[in-house]
């Protein structure tokens, strides 16, 4: 944005964005103060207003020095409230139908979720802020404040480097019904180098110290789930087979919650990452879904 002009020109997408305010969309919206904003923003002079205040109350011209801070923060401000504009746009259309669904989340939550959503400047990090609003409106609590405050300290290049790595990840299921779903890598550090790997390990993503592993038995299978369906994974071998799939790489508790905003297991050579050369697992695509019974075998990673 070149000028104040067109720092405060998105008045319209923030009218679509807040529509009639009603629901809990329209709620949420109220409360960070979107429709005042597009009162306040649809009138373009409105810094130079405030400049013409100064003036009156003070009697003299504003100081260049103090004109140019207010132009700053005013432009700073419009910046972020169009990140915060996006965030909202992505999170109403992949809520369309469905704008009244959901709890409004507390405002503690909402408040730093403001904080964080308004930095967010790359489109994935954005998607990932979306997600995470549209995933807390269903499951209130599932995101607790301090999972934003680490995505906040995300940046553009980390925020893409965790996408492609969760698209090479897949949920693997589990027979212990108090084990939730968990997410295995199926690529290890030589597919995405040691710098991606480095950055992910410095944000506290994953970690290289978590050697986890699956033992299938003689005829076993477990049962893997990624964006494109389900995948079957057995061992047609003689003898038990230890599966490590990504050598040491595990994702660590704070990156397995921020995966659930990601797309896993999205990249199209899924299939054949986790099959590897198919001389010592099978992996297919199938149809059913997750079955305890089927599973009576497999209880969870083994972690040394």
């Amino acid at each position: 944005m070149s000028d104040v002009v067109s720092a405060v020109g998105a008045a319209g997408g923030i009218a679509d964005v807040v529509g009639k305010g009603s629901g809990v969309l329209g709620s949420i919206a109220d409360y960070w103060g979107l429709g005042r904003a597009l009162e306040r923003r649809s009138r373009s002079r409105d810094v130079d207003a405030a400049v013409k205040v100064y003036e009156f109350l003070y009697g003299r011209e504003m100081p260049d020095e103090v004109k140019d801070l207010v132009y700053a923060k005013y432009l700073t401000e419009s910046r972020k409230q169009d990140n915060l504009i996006e965030v909202f746009s992505i999170v109403r259309d992949a809520r369309r139908g469905r704008e009244n669904d959901g709890t409004v989340p507390q405002k503690a939550w909402l408040d730093t979720y403001l904080d964080g959503a308004s930095h967010a400047y790359d489109d994935k990090e954005q998607k990932l802020w979306a997600k995470l609003m549209d995933d807390e409106l269903d499951h209130p609590g599932r995101f607790p404040k301090r999972i934003l405050g680490v995505l906040s300290m995300m940046d553009g290049r980390e925020a893409h480097a965790f996408s492609r790595f969760c698209s090479y990840c897949v949920w693997v299921y589990t027979s212990n019904p108090t084990m939730n779903p968990y997410v295995q890598p199926m690529a290890g550090e030589d597919r995405f180098g040691s710098e991606t790997i480095d950055l992910l390990v410095g944000a506290g993503l994953l970690s290289r110290t978590r050697w986890a592993y699956v033992s299938i038995p003689v005829g076993g299978r477990m049962l893997v789930e990624g964006t494109r369906g389900m995948y079957e994974i057995s061992n047609p071998c003689d003898h038990a087979i230890d599966c490590t799939f990504a050598g040491e790489l595990s994702l660590t508790p704070t990156g397995t919650s921020i995966a659930q905003l990601c797309d896993v297991g999205c990249c199209d050579e899924i299939e054949s990452v986790m099959a590897g050369d198919g001389t010592v697992i099978k992996v297919r695509r199938v149809d059913e879904r997750f079955d305890p019974d089927a599973m009576a075998w497999y209880s969870g990673p083994v972690i040394p």
